[in-house]
C-alpha cells in the first residue's frame, strides 16, 4: 500500500531542488526476483542520490506506461484517473531486508550511508529494475516527467521518461524544514 501523502522525486534539471536528485543506469545480470525473472533480458541497476536536503523513507519506484519490468510488488497510478484492470503501473517499494524483512524481493542493492532503508539526504542508492524494458528506448534512470502513471507527462514530448520515484518524508526531516521555514516567514511578515 503506497501512502497518499508522498513526493516525487526527479531530475534536478527539471524538477525544483527540495523535489530532486541524481541518477544513472547501467545494463547488468542481476536478479532480484528469481521467480519471475527472464534470463534473457537485461536488467537496469539504477544509481539515485537524494538532493531534497531531506530524509525520505517509504520510497517507490512507479513505471511509466513505456516501461515493463518484471520485478514488481502491485500496479500504481495517479489517484485522480480511474483506469481499468490491473488498476495502474508496474511499482515497487525500494527496499532491502532490513526495512522489509517479511518481503518476497528486494531490489535495494546497497545504500551510501546506513543500511536502515531510509533514503538520507544526500545519501546514494543502487536498485534493480529487472528486465527492464521501454519502448520509447528512455534509459532505465530517465525520471523526467511530472506526475505517475497515467497522469506522467514527459517534458514538452522531447525527453522520454521511464518511471517515477515516490517517496514520504522522514517525521523528523518535515520538522527540520519547518523549523527553518518559521524563522523565515516571521522574519517576511517583518
Amino acid at each position: 500500500m503506497i501512502p497518499t501523502n508522498v513526493d516525487e522525486i526527479g531530475h534536478r534539471e527539471i524538477f525544483p531542488a527540495d523535489e530532486s536528485l541524481a541518477h544513472d543506469s547501467t545494463q547488468t545480470f542481476f536478479p532480484v526476483c528469481s521467480a519471475h525473472d527472464d534470463p534473457d533480458l537485461f536488467d537496469a541497476l539504477v544509481y539515485i542520490t537524494n538532493l531534497t536536503q531531506r530524509d525520505l523513507r517509504e520510497v517507490w519506484y512507479v513505471a511509466d506506461k513505456e516501461t515493463s519490468i518484471s520485478n514488481w510488488d502491485g500496479f500504481a497510478d495517479d489517484v485522480g484517473f480511474s483506469i481499468p484492470l490491473p488498476f495502474g503501473h508496474e511499482t515497487f517499494r525500494i527496499d532491502n531486508q532490513v526495512s522489509d524483512p517479511l518481503g518476497q524481493h528486494h531490489p535495494l542493492i546497497s545504500e551510501s550511508m546506513l543500511t536502515d532503508g531510509i533514503w538520507q539526504a544526500g545519501e546514494t542508492w543502487e536498485f534493480v529494475l529487472q528486465d527492464y524494458t521501454n519502448t520509447l528506448g528512455a534509459s532505465a534512470d530517465s525520471f523526467t516527467s511530472i506526475d505517475v502513471g497515467t497522469a506522467s507527462l514527459d517534458i514538452a514530448g522531447i525527453i522520454p521518461s521511464s518511471g517515477s520515484i515516490i517517496a514520504v518524508p522522514e517525521p523528523a526531516s518535515i520538522i527540520l524544514l519547518a523549523s527553518l521555514l518559521i524563522p523565515a516567514l516571521a522574519w517576511r511578515r517583518r
